[in-house]
């Protein structure tokens, strides 16, 4: 009768184990998953942490002028290779002329263009586009960027500033840049504009010569729009997918939000196996804690200069080192908002563990 009873209880006990692995490691996943998930929660759709983060690294980082540099330098290229500009033809050699301004110029240049105020307008407009249409029926973001602002700059007293800062950054002409310059302009009938060499000439040519800068500004200046739709950009360009990346968001804003409620869930069946007594707490919830816990700080510890590296030379590898180190200077910073947290997290979940394992072999020990 007796080894009838162990036979039985064998195999509830190889079950209960069994039970145990498993809800232990759904535990350590989803509780790993759901500190993360709830950090990226808390700070993605969060518009106001986001409209404010945002604003305050364009504003207080060189990202912008290290944009700006990378941005004018590739569209100089770009007017070239379609046509749209005989560089050093018709106008000046722009790329070459981009290539003397250096980031301290860039800052100086973003500071006469780009306000505060404007880009606040950028932050604040694109990111209230974005939330709103995550949960509305409309395909695309309805983002429109006012861009009188910008463009007033520009054509005013503060692009004429701009343009003295690049031109600031040219050499001095040598004499035989100037001798070039006064053959050429020699051998045209009078009114045909002739191209400067790319350095400062001494008077009485240097008023000429940065009118001809100012009004090469002026001229890409007219062509930029007074509103910019990136919304209808989007619905119109045939490789974007708006509704996907909606859909995906709705997704991940969900699993995200509820992850940890579901990692609960896993813990309170592993505490009810255990029955709620001490040795076994230890054994069923405290080793689960223990592990996410210390999962969750190797995470928190390794994910962000992963994270940075893989942003900063996979899809950045096409821009310019300056671009790239100020991407992941601002990436890093940014990512302290998702990873704090995670170190407290972890640190409370392999505490947790540690707690129950040592109750667990001090009754042990008692019942010894």
């Amino acid at each position: 009768m007796e080894s009838q009873n162990v036979s039985k209880s064998q195999p509830r006990s190889t079950g209960r184990r069994a039970a145990v692995i498993v809800l232990g490691v759904l535990f350590v996943i989803t509780a790993v998953v759901g500190a993360v998930g709830f950090d990226v929660w808390r700070v993605l759709f969060n518009p106001p942490l986001v409209k404010q983060t945002l604003t305050d690294e364009m504003v207080k980082s060189d990202l912008v002028a290290a944009v700006l540099q990378a941005f004018s330098e590739q569209r100089a290229r770009q007017r070239v290779e379609r046509g749209e500009a005989l560089s050093g033809v018709d106008e000046p050699d722009i790329a070459l002329l981009l290539s003397f301004v250096s980031l301290d110029d860039w800052r100086a240049i973003k500071k006469l263009l780009v306000t505060d105020d404007f880009i606040n307008h950028l932050v604040s407009v694109s990111v209230d586009a974005l939330y709103t249409w995550i949960d509305s029926p409309d395909p695309a973001p309805k983002l429109v960027w006012n861009m009188q602002p910008l463009k007033a700059r520009v054509s005013g007293n503060e692009g004429k500033e701009a343009i003295l800062t690049a031109y600031a950054a040219l050499p001095q002409c040598k004499p035989e840049e100037v001798a070039d310059f006064q053959a050429r302009l020699s051998q045209v009938p009078p009114g045909v504009e002739v191209l400067y060499n790319l350095c400062q000439f001494p008077m009485p040519y240097r008023t000429d010569q940065i009118d001809d800068y100012v009004h090469a500004l002026e001229i890409v200046n007219e062509n930029v729009p007074l509103e910019f739709n990136f919304g209808k950009m989007l619905e119109e360009s045939p490789s974007a997918n708006p509704q996907a990346v909606k859909t995906l968001l709705r997704r991940v804003r969900f699993a995200a939000h509820w992850m940890w409620v579901l990692a609960l869930v896993f813990l309170l069946a592993l505490l009810a196996l255990s029955r709620f007594d001490r040795r076994r707490l230890g054994i069923y919830a405290g080793i689960p804690l223990l592990v996410a816990g210390a999962l969750t700080l190797l995470l928190a510890g390794a994910a962000q200069p992963l994270l940075a590296n893989l942003i900063s030379n996979a899809l950045l590898a096409q821009t310019s080192e300056l671009v790239r180190a100020e991407v992941s200077a601002s990436l890093a910073r940014l990512a302290r908002l998702f990873f704090q947290p995670l170190w407290v997290q972890g640190a409370v979940m392999a505490l947790g563990g540690a707690a129950l394992l040592i109750i667990a072999r001090i009754r042990v020990r008692q019942n010894a």
